[in-house]
């Protein structure tokens, strides 16, 4: 019976070690193969090290609110696929990003090169984007790779109901073949702005050979959107324009090329971004956000006290708001607070003020007294303008780095339901701003062109 016993217990005793030595066999083979496998990732990782690099600055880049346009254009030109790190940058929802990215598609797809059809959906849907900026750099890139939409969406602009973006079309409308552009040429015979119907004129001059009496250096485009006459120039048009149409009844028979369409291409690649959020104070140091408008259509404007520009259109500013209080807000957002190319702050003279009332910055000037010196500047600009919307306080470049608002004055028009449905430099008339209110309370693409 013992030694049945013992024979048992060493049967048990060399199973255990069996056990045992199996463990540690399985545990060493696990910890070789980990030790393998972080040597395979750090060979990997030391390999791949500057695509890593530049995989985590990209990001770093494009998820930013507002990046740079020159980090931007590192990003997609220092890539080791450009094309990828541009549509990343179209694609961001942002606006500095899409500017830079539509305006690089010829440096990065090559001279020469057709375009790729990711390519090809960025230029057609910028053509047609709420960004003029973006829509001039897409035309252009149309027009060199002589794109088959080209014509059609030179065509379009001109069908706008802002009469720069009118301008730009007429630009491209001359290079499109005569037959082609007449219809939308001829439409132009009945526009309301003098130097759009000018333009009109000289173009059918020169498709159609006859001398309509007017000349561009005669109308001129002034300050706040207006046009100035020189000579008549005015009067010259309209007379030019009936001349014109009767011309056109004489010829309207040697003109039969296909009406231009939108390619559906082009529609479906035009999209609207989100407006940028943003928090700052107003004259009286309350927080204004964003979305405190939701519902109305807001229309942002980014001014300075010294650009003259930017005091010229307050005037229209002024009665859009009164007449549309109901159903529009328009903020100003003062950048007076933004560095110029020297570093200074609110060193620029008011816009109207006199020379003797021109208060210079002091070299010690910081902090609470800066912010208070500059304040006032602003203040007396809106009760000189007689502005009763609200001011904001862009002291940290805050929301004007988001919407690009740099060049003065930028205006930015945005939809009830928060979508930049316009963003544009330069100013405008009361009648142009009204009717692109009016179409950003439509519904986007219930009219036959626009945002």
């Amino acid at each position: 019976m013992n030694r049945i016993d013992h024979a048992v217990g060493n049967s048990a005793s060399d199973a255990g070690r069996g056990i045992f030595v199996a463990r540690r066999r399985s545990v060493r083979i696990r910890q070789a193969f980990v030790l393998a496998a972080g040597f395979v990732v750090g060979a990997l990782a030391w390999v791949e090290r500057e695509p890593l690099r530049q995989w985590v600055f990209e990001r770093s880049v494009l998820n930013r609110e507002a990046p740079a346009a020159e980090s931007v254009r590192a990003v997609i030109l220092d890539s080791r696929s450009p094309e990828r790190a541009l549509l990343a940058a179209w694609d961001s929802h942002r606006v500095v990003p899409r500017e830079v990215a539509v305006r690089l598609v010829r440096e990065v797809v090559g001279p020469g090169a057709r375009l790729s059809s990711a390519m090809e959906r960025v230029v057609l849907g910028g053509a047609l984007d709420a960004d003029l900026a973006v829509r001039q750099a897409a035309l252009g890139t149309l027009q060199e790779v002589r794109h088959p939409a080209y014509p059609a969406l030179a065509a379009a602009q001109v069908r706008d109901v802002d009469p720069e973006v009118r301008v730009l079309g007429l630009n491209h409308l001359r290079a499109v073949p005569a037959e082609a552009g007449m219809p939308a040429l001829i439409a132009l015979l009945n526009d309301p702005d003098p130097l759009v119907l000018t333009m009109a004129l000289k173009l059918l001059e020169k498709w159609g050979g006859g001398d309509f009496g007017v000349a561009l250096r005669e109308v001129v485009r002034s300050g706040a959107g207006a046009t100035e006459d020189r000579g008549g120039g005015i009067e010259k048009a309209r007379a030019g324009a009936e001349k014109a149409r009767r011309w056109w009844r004489e010829h309207e028979a040697e003109f039969t090329g296909a009406l231009l369409e939108l390619p559906p291409a082009a529609m479906e690649a035009r999209g609207f971004i989100p407006a940028p959020d943003f928090a700052l104070p107003d004259l009286a140091g309350r927080t204004v956000r964003l979305g405190d408008f939701r519902g109305k259509v807001l229309l942002l404007n980014f001014w300075t006290t010294w650009c003259t520009a930017c005091v010229a259109e307050m005037p229209a500013l002024v009665q859009l708001q009164r007449r549309h209080a109901d159903r529009v807000a328009v903020v100003g957002i003062s950048l007076d607070f933004v560095p110029d190319s020297h570093g200074h702050r609110g060193s620029h003279q008011t816009t109207g003020e006199a020379e003797g009332d021109h208060e210079e910055p002091s070299p010690h000037a910081a902090g609470e007294h800066e912010f208070e010196r500059i304040r006032q500047k602003v203040i007396r600009t809106v009760r000189a303008q007689g502005i009763d919307y609200p001011i904001l306080l862009d002291e940290g470049n805050e929301a004007g780095a988001r919407y690009n608002g740099g060049e003065l004055p930028t205006t930015v028009i945005i939809d009830a339901q928060g979508r930049i449905r316009r963003r544009f430099i330069g100013g405008r008339r009361l009648e142009v701003f009204e009717s692109m209110i009016e179409e950003a309370a439509r519904a986007p693409g219930s009219a036959a062109l626009g945002p």
